[in-house]
């Protein structure tokens, strides 16, 4: 299956609860972008002939179930080999706009937990939606982006309000600091008010906010944050390079993505797509940027 626009929705499943909340997160998003979607389960070299024919005809019975109940074209294939591998390839091969993954905790089948979902996201070009529950409601109401206070963050938060458009969100900008200098806070508090007068420019609801706690570890603050406004998505940017462990001594992107009970949308850096203007998530930011050196 090939397409020329990036107009689908990948969902990796493992036929588990969680793997239908996958699905239910993506048809609701294409609901809303008038996306396909498309169900993936990887197989074994091995795997019998027998097996891949109950596996084709078991997610035929999930695609046909839910394409009649919902309207959305849900398509579905089997591909063989490593989760890490292909389900990267996969989204290359069908030209998808963006993965939802469903992860279990730390009792994950197929092991699609911790760092091994890091691991997906890290292979994958193009944007990984990672949840673990259902919606409690339809929709992105609240989307919490942890930003650095660089020059580029202007421009590249423009690809955040073209989500949020669609959703109807307000968009929560976080920045953390761990340095309780006033001069440093207020400049902080100053490049802050840009981004927000940027954002409100676009049409789009948004709230700002410098939160210094010395000796933050950032990943349990944008969580703490995020539960105190009611948060539906936190989004991200991950790195294959591994900045953050050498930033903070911790990866911060992982230990949201291992923690967080609402949905983490993580984005990968990618200069193929920075000037797509139809992408609807391109790399627009960069959250753990933020040291102190005031």
């Amino acid at each position: 299956m090939t397409t020329t626009e990036r107009d689908i929705i990948l969902v990796p499943t493992d036929f588990t609860p969680v793997a239908d909340c996958a699905l239910d997160h993506a048809i609701e998003i294409a609901k809303l972008f008038d996306h396909k979607v498309c169900l993936l389960h990887i197989v074994g070299k091995k795997t019998s002939s027998e097996y891949r024919d109950l596996i084709l005809d078991k997610m035929k019975k999930i695609a046909l179930s839910n394409q009649s109940r919902t309207g959305i074209d849900i398509s579905y294939k089997i591909a063989e080999g490593s989760i890490f591998d292909e389900i990267s390839a996969t989204a290359s091969k069908i030209n998808a706009e963006f993965i939802v993954l469903g992860i279990h905790g730390k009792q994950g089948v197929q092991h699609i937990v911790g760092s091994y979902a890091y691991k997906v996201i890290c292979s994958s070009k193009v944007p990984v939606m990672v949840v673990k529950k259902k919606h409690h409601h339809v929709g992105y109401n609240n989307i919490v982006i942890p930003i650095s206070f660089n020059v580029e963050t202007a421009h590249k938060i423009n690809q955040a309000i073209k989500f949020a458009k669609y959703f109807g969100s307000t968009i929560h900008i976080i920045g953390i600091l761990r340095s309780k200098s006033s001069v440093y806070k207020i400049k902080k508090e100053a490049l802050l008010k840009n981004v927000m007068d940027f954002v409100e420019k676009a049409g789009v609801k948004v709230k700002a906010e410098v939160i210094v706690r010395s000796g933050a570890d950032l990943d349990d603050e944008v969580l703490r944050y995020s539960r105190e406004i009611d948060a539906d998505l936190i989004m991200i940017v991950a790195e294959q390079s591994g900045r953050f462990n050498l930033v903070t001594g911790r990866n911060d992107a992982e230990q949201i993505i291992d923690k967080a009970d609402i949905p983490v949308l993580t984005v990968i850096p990618n200069p193929e797509y920075d000037d797509d203007d139809e992408s609807m998530l391109s790399s627009f930011f960069d959250p753990f940027g933020i040291i102190d050196k005031p």
